[in-house]
């Protein structure tokens, strides 16, 4: 197992929370206090927003996939959530990433 970079606050003891990569590697994430960890996808770059989901309140991440819309996830992917489309920090990443015409996000005329 490989620990690398943390990615957020642990919404049941409020200690970090890090990316690890197992030898076959699938990628988790997982407080080093409790032990409380989920699975993260397997493929694509994982970058913090410093955003927190208001409904579950784990770290909101970015994965982003060459020649793929990026999309966001907390311990499941946002857009299996059932407040996606009303999500403020989720709807204020996509109104940022329309502004700055990241692959997949583009302004509507």
């Amino acid at each position: 197992m490989n620990k690398s970079e943390e990615l957020g606050f642990c919404p049941n003891c409020n200690c970090s929370i890090f990316l690890h990569k197992s030898k076959n590697y699938k990628r988790y994430a997982k407080c080093e206090i409790c032990g409380n960890s989920y699975s993260l996808p397997k493929r694509g770059k994982i970058s913090n927003t410093a955003l927190i989901c208001p409904l579950r309140r784990y770290p909101i991440l970015i994965i982003e996939n060459q020649d793929k819309k990026a999309y966001f996830w907390s311990d499941i992917p946002c857009f299996d959530c059932f407040t996606y489309n009303n999500c403020k920090p989720v709807q204020e990443l996509i109104e940022e990433f329309i502004e700055m015409e990241v692959y997949g996000y583009s302004k509507k005329k």
